[in-house]
């Protein structure tokens, strides 16, 4: 009787999964090293200060600068090797997943085979059965060796790569053959503006020299579209972590400014946009992968730009990209970012593939304050250049995804536009942006040059709330941002939205039409919170199933006939006889 052999057992894999976390530690820390030998370099004596006292500052400064530029250059080699072991461990534990299958088919069918073999009369042709299964028994064994010793060679490769950079001396020479970064720098200028070309160069870079411009030029790289999002994440982290680190010190040193406030501000929000997605899971059940594509405190007079993807937009099948409107600044993105969010956990209910949902903040929305900058920068929703601006950007960054494009095929692409962030992407679409479906909900109008949905590249769904008074904004011609999506001349296809009071002139009136205006991605624990029901909104079941790719599914309204003029004198006549009413009956 042939013995069947028995598959050995997967070892478990006892490398930690924290390195990329030690890593993102240590780059943020290489980050604020970089900036400070920098600032040192720059400022080695003061302006207008000369002779030999301003010599040996500059010299004492220099040499310092010089140190810790060794360092950094010890912390990019330590990093680099860092990323490899980090990619190749990965894949080691992917390849154990698949090893363990093996093992459980292997074993099932030892199982078979015995109880056939056991049988009163086994099967003609069994014990050559029992052969092929030993044989790839063996080879099963053979591919656990080889398997374990990948494990080995990681570490010992990791380990060699630290112990080169360990010392001062190592430091110093490796100072000496650092990339480039100037030169590198010059050479992503050559292929700016071009997202395709950006990658095409990043991908011929060796690992030292992406961790030698993550370190130098976090702000560059965290926020180029054409760089895989995995390094944009990186760098922006970094750049995070590093600025997050110094205004705590500054803190706690009592010398923080008005401006530092401000940044505080700004990351904190950036931080909780973040987590905004801690508690979903991706389709295969593992934690939900979020990342910081945009990190731009400065942009936008201040304003700051970011952008977060909740899921990976390079290997999903669905990709959104959510644009906000009035006031949205950096430091009310985690509000931008919890619809992003939303929108991607509706849409994954549908079960049609991946979703990565994008909150994007990449323009100058219009933001109103008390001063006069403020009021200045808020009469801009009442024009078409900041949208006009904004599509450049979002056409851009759009391309950048697809450019950096990993999965299966191209994936379903679709932009969601919210208030005047529905003119940005309704100017995009009209012009250089190619996506499947557009969107607009709380639309004050889909920009000027754009009277009807066939000027806009991609399927248009509206989402519009007849008591949401910022729809009522777009014209029936070319005026102020354009014409209404909602309109039945417009062409579009409007669905259901969730209405939560009817909109007047008067104090809960206007609360009412604000409510409406702002509550497009309500999710089932907003609702529940202000005891509207216990599940998603009409508009973010909507949003979801376009998102997912089946618009065809939408719950369809009919769009407006009125036009948007007869409403406003409609409104108008009725707040005068209600005052008019009260003001009698007093």
């Amino acid at each position: 009787m042939t013995a069947i052999a028995r598959p050995v057992a997967v070892p478990e894999l006892t490398i930690e999964p924290g390195a990329r976390s030690v890593a993102s530690g240590v780059r943020a820390c290489a980050v604020a090293m970089s900036d400070a030998g920098d600032v040192m370099r720059h400022h080695a004596a003061p302006a207008g200060f000369e002779g030999d006292p301003a010599e040996t500052a500059r010299h004492a400064m220099t040499s310092t600068a010089d140190d810790v530029q060794a360092a950094v250059a010890a912390l990019q080699v330590g990093l680099a090797a860092l990323d490899a072991f980090c990619d190749e461990t990965e894949q080691i534990r992917s390849d154990r997943i698949d090893l363990a299958t093996r093992h459980g088919h292997l074993v099932t069918a030892a199982d078979d085979l015995e109880r056939r073999q056991s049988a009163a009369e086994p099967a003609a042709g069994l014990d050559a059965e029992i052969s092929r299964h030993n044989g790839q028994v063996d080879t099963f064994a053979s591919d656990v060796v080889v398997w374990e010793q990948r494990i080995t060679r990681a570490e010992d490769r990791l380990v060699s790569a630290l112990r080169s950079a360990d010392s001062t001396a190592e430091a110093d020479r490796l100072a000496t053959s650092a990339p480039d970064v100037p030169g590198l720098t010059d050479e992503l200028d050559r292929v700016k503006n071009d997202p395709a070309a950006i990658y095409t160069w990043w991908k011929g870079l060796s690992r030292a020299e992406r961790e030698a411009l993550k370190i130098a030029r976090p702000e560059l790289i965290g926020n180029t579209d054409g760089i895989p999002i995995a390094d944009r994440d990186e760098a922006n982290r970094a750049q995070l972590s590093a600025l997050h680190n110094t205004l705590e010190q500054r803190e706690a040193d009592d010398e923080l400014t008005d401006a530092d406030r401000d940044l505080k501000d700004k990351i904190a929000a950036i931080h909780q946009g973040l987590d905004k997605a801690a508690d979903q899971f991706d389709e295969n059940g593992d934690p939900l992968p979020t990342y910081l594509m945009v990190f731009d405190p400065d942009a936008a007079n201040g304003d700051g730009h970011a952008a977060i993807a909740f899921g990976n937009p390079e290997t999903a099948d669905h990709v959104s990209v959510n644009v906000p409107g009035l006031d949205s600044t950096m430091d009310t993105f985690d509000g931008v970012s919890g619809d992003a969010a939303a929108v991607r956990e509706a849409a994954s209910r549908n079960g049609n593939g991946s979703v990565a949902s994008i909150a994007w903040l990449g323009y100058d929305a219009p933001d109103f304050d008390a001063s006069v900058d403020g009021i200045r920068d808020g009469l801009g929703v009442a024009g078409e250049g900041k949208a006009a601006a904004g599509a450049k950007n979002l056409s851009d960054f759009v391309d950048g995804l697809k450019a950096t494009r990993q999965g299966d095929g191209p994936a379903h692409y679709t932009a969601i536009g919210h208030s005047y962030g529905s003119v940005t992407v309704g100017t995009a679409a009209g012009g250089d942006m190619r996506v499947d479906d557009v969107v607009l909900v709380g639309s004050p109008g889909a920009g000027g040059k754009n009277p009807h949905a066939s000027d806009l590249h991609g399927n248009v769904f509206v989402g519009s709330s007849d008591e949401d008074f910022v729809t009522h904004l777009g014209g029936d011609d070319r005026r102020l941002l354009g014409a209404d999506p909602a309109h039945d001349d417009f062409g579009g296809t409007r669905f259901k939205v969730e209405p939560q009071g009817e909109f007047s002139f008067d104090g809960d009136g206007l609360k009412a039409g604000i409510e409406n205006h702002t509550s497009y991605f309500d999710d089932a624990d907003q609702m529940e919170r202000e005891h509207r029901g216990d599940r998603d909104s009409d508009s973010l079941v909507n949003i979801g199933k376009v998102v997912s790719g089946r618009g065809d599914s939408v719950d369809e309204v009919s769009p407006r006939t009125e036009s948007n003029d007869a409403w406003w004198l409609k409104q108008a006549g009725q707040s005068w006889l209600d005052r008019h009413t009260s003001h009698r009956g007093g």
